[in-house]
């Protein structure tokens, strides 16, 4: 039995190690949303205030899996951040999505939005954290919720990372969502503006930078609802000019194309990442060079291109 013991252990706590997650979730105490929290700390002390990132799974997926096929962690360690991953529990949802379709979870300090934000004051409370420089990054289901908490607490965030994600208030119900993500609806400018001025309509501020990363086969969140997305942001910040360029991959990789939708300060206010003939998997490239990393996992494929770290320089926390 002893020997039995000893095998589980050695199997067990390498996975531990790997995952590197702390569970801060009995610190969030009001927890309207009855969230779990856990929080990546770099493995570079330093005394100065970093950068934080929050990363949000997708459904079927936990904080764990989000953290080693993103990647996120390598970076954090390489680059010096700390990581914050709310996930969901079984309770709220049977296939741990967020639930970012129900109406009480897309409102300002109410439900799973108020549970984030919470989080988010913790970990600005507990860790040196510079509160000017905290993301976002969300892929499917989480992508959905971030564009949520973009919308509910856009003084909060410096840049959204929206990985298959859709409009905010695109939908009000669990019915609507699938008939959208499949097909979304395309509202008008003003309709789409006034979702988003929804939760202030006297809120004089700027909006979080949106980056868009979106496969064009996407055949569980169509490629619409990120142009959808894209025509909301529009209505809330000065898009001035845009310009497209491929990005160099490898010959191998997807056609990947970007688009930069810049103000009159010539600052990219609005990134479209469109990726062709790509499905609804995040695309990463594994592999021991800096610009490599994350893991193939069910919803994560490698597509020679480690979109982690393409985010990270967009947010400047590669040097």
């Amino acid at each position: 039995m002893k020997a039995r013991a000893n095998i589980v252990i050695a199997i067990l706590f390498p996975l531990v190690g790997f995952s590197q997650l702390s569970d801060i979730t009995e610190k969030i105490t009001e927890n309207k949303g009855n969230l779990n929290a856990y929080i990546h700390e770099p493995a570079k002390k330093t005394t100065k205030q970093v950068p934080l990132v929050l990363v949000l799974h997708g459904c079927n997926q936990d904080a764990d899996e989000i953290a080693r096929s993103s990647g996120w962690n390598e970076l954090a360690d390489n680059l010096g951040f700390y990581v914050l991953y709310p996930e969901q529990r079984g309770v709220n949802n049977m296939i741990k999505c967020f639930n970012w379709f129900l109406e009480n979870d897309q409102e300002k300090d109410k439900g799973e939005i108020a549970s984030i934000h919470e989080m988010v004051q913790y970990a600005v409370s507990t860790y040196q954290i510079d509160e000017s420089r905290i993301y976002i990054y969300g892929v499917s289901a989480g992508a959905a919720m971030s564009v949520n908490y973009m919308a509910c607490y856009p003084n909060t965030i410096k840049s959204g990372a929206i990985l298959a994600g859709t409009a905010y208030k695109q939908v009000d119900s669990p019915m609507k969502s699938f008939s959208e993500m499949r097909e979304p609806t395309v509202f008008s400018d003003e309709n789409l503006r006034q979702k988003i001025y929804s939760q202030d309509s006297l809120y004089k501020g700027a909006f979080p930078q949106l980056i868009i990363i979106h496969g064009n086969d996407d055949k569980v969140v169509n490629y619409g609802n990120g142009e959808v997305l894209l025509k909301q942001w529009k209505t809330v910040t000065k898009v001035v000019s845009e310009s497209t360029k491929n990005v160099n991959i490898n010959v191998n990789s997807p056609k990947i194309t970007r688009t930069d939708y810049k103000d009159s300060k010539n600052n990219s206010v609005i990134i479209f990442y469109t990726a062709d003939k790509w499905g609804h998997y995040l695309m990463i490239d594994p592999g021991p060079s800096p610009k490599q990393g994350g893991e193939v996992t069910k919803y994560a494929k490698d597509g020679d291109f480690f979109s982690t770290y393409e985010l990270a320089k967009d947010w400047n926390l590669v040097p």
